[in-house]
C-alpha cells in the first residue's frame, strides 16, 4: 500500500513537494489551508482529480484524516514548529519546510517531541540534497578535500512580500531563520561540522518588514574550517554562491554549477532545475526513510547546530 501523505499549506512550495511526493510513488490524501479555494486546488490536482484528496481548514483537521500516515508543513514559517509537533502528536512522521522553528527554542522543542513520539521529522535542507553540494560534501567524506575557508552569499530582493513564484503573501519572510538556515547550514555540513563559534550581526530592523534585512556571520568549526557569509534581502544583484577554499585546490559553487580552475565540473543547467531534482531527492528519501524505519538524511536534530549558530548573531538598534 502507497504511504498516504497529506500537505499543510496550498502555496508554491506546497505545489512542490505535492509533485515530488506524488512522483516518489506517495499518494496525496488531503491538503490544509485557511484558504478553502487554494486547499481544494491543490487537492484536486494532487490527488489526481476525481475528489481522492481532501480540502481541509485547518492543519489538525487534515491530521485527523482516515490512514494518514505523515505530512509535510509547507505553511507560513511562523507556524511550523507548532504544526510539526502537532503532528507528532497526531502519530505523524514529518517533513517541514524551512525553517523548524523562528527560534532556537522553536527548534529544540520540536527536537524533543521527536524524541519523545519515536517518529521522524525531516527538514527541508534542500541544499543538502542538490548535487553540487553533494560532490563536494563526498570529496570530504572520502579525504580528498581540507576544507580551510568557505565564503558564501546569498544576496536577493525581498523587500516586497512575495515569494518563490512571485506570488503576494501573507506572511513576512526573514533572513536569518529563512535563507539564514539555508547558507549556515549548506557551511557547516561542507566543514562536517556540528558546531561553531559566531562572530556575526544583524543588520537594523527594516521598518517595511520589521525585521532584519542583512547578516553578516563568521563561523568557526571546531576542526579550524572557517566559513564566511553575506546575507541580504535588499540587493538588487541576486547571487547564491560559495567560494570553497581547500588544502590544494579552490572550487565553486555558482547557483546551478561547481567549477573548479580547470573548468566546470557539474552543471544542472539552471537553479531552478537544481532545486527541483534535489527537492525530489530530498522527498524520496524522506518517504524511503518512514518506509523502512530509517533516519532521513537531514532530521530536526542535524539542523540544530545551524539553528544554535543563528541564535547567537547580535541585533542593532532599529533605525
Amino acid at each position: 500500500m502507497r504511504t498516504r501523505i497529506g500537505i499543510v499549506g496550498a502555496g508554491a512550495m506546497a505545489e512542490q513537494h505535492a509533485i515530488a511526493m506524488r512522483d516518489a510513488g506517495a499518494e496525496i490524501v488531503g491538503v490544509a489551508d485557511p484558504d478553502h479555494g487554494r486547499a481544494a486546488a491543490l487537492a484536486d490536482t494532487a490527488g489526481a482529480g476525481a475528489g481522492t484528496a481532501t480540502a481541509y481548514g485547518s492543519a489538525q483537521e487534515l491530521y485527523a484524516h482516515p490512514g494518514i500516515d505523515a505530512v509535510v508543513v509547507a505553511s507560513p514559517n511562523e507556524t511550523h514548529a507548532a504544526q510539526t509537533i502537532a503532528a507528532l502528536n497526531a502519530g505523524l512522521h514529518v517533513l517541514t519546510e524551512i525553517p523548524v522553528g523562528m527560534s532556537l527554542a522553536e527548534a529544540e522543542a520540536v527536537a524533543d517531541a521527536a524524541v519523545r513520539s519515536g517518529l521522524q521529522v525531516a527538514v527541508a535542507h534542500t541544499l543538502r540534497y542538490c548535487s553540487p553540494y553533494r560532490q563536494v560534501r563526498e570529496l570530504v567524506d572520502a579525504g580528498r578535500l581540507e576544507i580551510r575557508h568557505i565564503v558564501a552569499r546569498t544576496l536577493m530582493l525581498r523587500q516586497e512580500n512575495t515569494g518563490v513564484a512571485g506570488r503576494r503573501r501573507t506572511w513576512t519572510d526573514d533572513v536569518r531563520w529563512h535563507h539564514g538556515a539555508h547558507t549556515v547550514d549548506a557551511a557547516l555540513w561542507l566543514l562536517a561540522a556540528d558546531d561553531a563559534t559566531v562572530t556575526g550581526q544583524l543588520g537594523p530592523a527594516w521598518p517595511r518588514s520589521g525585521r532584519p534585512m542583512d547578516a553578516g556571520i563568521v563561523l568557526c568549526a571546531p576542526g579550524g574550517g572557517v566559513a564566511t557569509i553575506a546575507l541580504s534581502y535588499h540587493s538588487r544583484v541576486a547571487a547564491r554562491d560559495l567560494t570553497i577554499i581547500a588544502e590544494g585546490i579552490t572550487l565553486r559553487i555558482d547557483g546551478p554549477r561547481l567549477l573548479s580552475p580547470d573548468g566546470v565540473i557539474a552543471d544542472c543547467g539552471s537553479a531552478a532545475a537544481m532545486e527541483r531534482a534535489g527537492l525530489t531527492r530530498q522527498d524520496e528519501d524522506f518517504l524511503t526513510a518512514i518506509v523502512h524505519g530509517r533516519r532521513p538524511e537531514c532530521t530536526v536534530q542535524d539542523v540544530l547546530p545551524t539553528m544554535r549558530a543563528l541564535d547567537r548573531l547580535s541585533t542593532t538598534t532599529e533605525a
